[in-house]
C-alpha cells in the first residue's frame, strides 16, 4: 500500500446473526447489505467489528458481497454467553494476530496484602481482537479491536444468577456502580496490553478502537487512553476532529451520544489526514428490553479515521 492512505474503521453490527427463521431471512439479507454499504463506503482497510454472531456470515460478507476489496479471513474473538464477539477484516497484510482472553479480571486492591476485590466476579466478556498490519510507507500498526460492558445497570444476583432488582435511589445507584467496576476492569486490561506494546517499542504506533460503551471523558475511556501522569503512552480521540453537533455514534435514551472511539497513539494520531462518522442515517432503535427482534440496520454508526505519510 505503498505511497496511499490507510483507513480503519469500527463498526459495532448489532446482532449479526444467521436467520434463526423462515421469517427472519429477508431483514437479515437487508442487514448484510447494509452492512457491505457502510463498509465500501468508509473504504476501510482494517475494519474492528463488535457483536458479530454468525461466522459465517461474516466470511460470506468478505468474500462475496466485499469481494472486489480484498479483505482476508477475519480474525475472529472469543464468544460471549449471548453469541456475540469481536473481529478484524483487513486487506493489507496482517503479520501477526492473537486474541487477548482472560477468565476473570482482577480489580485494584486498596492496601497491599489485601484480598482481591470481586475474584472471579468480573469476567472479560469477548476477547480483546489484537493483530499487526504493515500499513506500507507508514510502518507497522498495531490495531486492538474490544467491546466493553453496557453501561445498563447491574442489579444484585442471587446464587442461582436471578436478578436481585432494588429500584430505590440506592440500589439504582450500586447497580451503576457495579456496572461502571466491570467497564473499569476491562478498561485495565485493555490498557495493559497497549502498556505491554508499548514498553517493547515506546513509538511504537497503536489504535485501539471499538464498542467501549461509555463516553470520551468517563473513566473507562480515560483509563484505555491514559490520561493520567506521567503522560507517555497517551491515546488521542479522533473524534475531536469532527464539529461536536455531528460527534455521535448511537442514541441512549432517545438522546445522541458518543461510545464507538478510536484512540490513537501520539506518532499515529500526528499522520491522521481526515475523521469520519457515518451516523446521517443513525435512528433510536428505542429501550434495551427483552431480546428486540433482529434490524436490517446497526443502532451504531460505522467510525473511520484516515492515516498517511507526510
Amino acid at each position: 500500500m505503498a505511497g496511499r492512505a490507510l483507513r480503519i474503521a469500527t463498526f459495532n453490527l448489532k446482532d449479526f446473526f444467521a436467520a434463526r427463521s423462515a421469517g427472519e431471512e429477508t431483514v437479515i439479507a437487508e442487514k448484510v447489505a447494509n452492512v457491505a454499504a457502510e463498509i465500501r463506503r468508509s473504504r476501510a482497510d482494517v475494519v474492528a467489528l463488535q457483536e458479530v454472531g454468525s461466522t459465517a456470515l461474516l466470511a460470506r460478507l468478505a468474500s462475496k458481497e466485499l469481494a472486489d476489496m480484498g479483505f482476508g479471513a477475519p480474525v475472529l474473538g472469543t464468544v460471549d454467553r449471548r453469541g456475540i464477539r469481536n473481529a478484524i477484516l483487513a486487506r493489507v497484510p496482517v503479520l501477526w494476530s492473537q486474541v487477548h482472553t482472560a477468565a476473570a479480571l482482577p480489580f485494584p486492591r486498596l492496601l497491599e496484602g489485601d484480598p482481591e476485590p470481586f475474584a472471579g466476579r468480573i469476567p472479560l466478556r469477548r476477547g480483546v481482537v489484537h493483530v499487526r498490519v504493515d500499513a506500507g510507507e507508514l510502518g507497522e500498526i498495531d490495531v486492538m479491536t474490544a467491546h466493553f460492558k453496557s453501561n445498563l445497570p447491574t442489579f444484585l444476583k442471587d446464587g442461582g444468577g436471578n436478578e436481585i432488582r432494588d429500584d430505590s435511589p440506592r440500589g439504582r445507584g450500586e447497580a451503576a456502580i457495579r456496572s461502571l467496576v466491570q467497564r473499569a476492569a476491562e478498561a485495565l486490561y485493555v490498557r495493559g496490553l497497549v502498556d505491554d506494546v508499548l514498553r517493547a517499542n515506546p513509538d511504537h504506533m497503536i489504535c485501539v478502537l471499538g464498542d467501549l460503551n461509555d463516553t470520551v471523558e468517563s473513566m473507562p475511556v480515560r483509563i484505555v487512553r491514559g490520561v493520567f501522569e506521567p503522560v507517555s503512552g497517551v491515546l488521542f480521540p479522533c473524534a475531536e476532529r469532527v464539529p461536536l453537533e455531528t460527534r455521535f455514534s448511537c442514541f441512549h435514551g432517545g438522546g445522541p451520544t458518543l461510545i464507538d472511539h478510536v484512540l490513537l497513539s501520539e506518532r499515529l494520531f500526528r499522520a491522521v489526514t481526515a475523521f469520519e462518522i457515518q451516523n446521517e442515517a443513525l435512528r433510536w432503535h428505542g429501550p434495551h428490553v427483552g431480546e428486540p427482534p433482529l434490524t436490517a440496520d446497526s443502532d451504531h454508526a460505522l467510525c473511520v479515521v484516515e492515516v498517511s505519510v507526510g
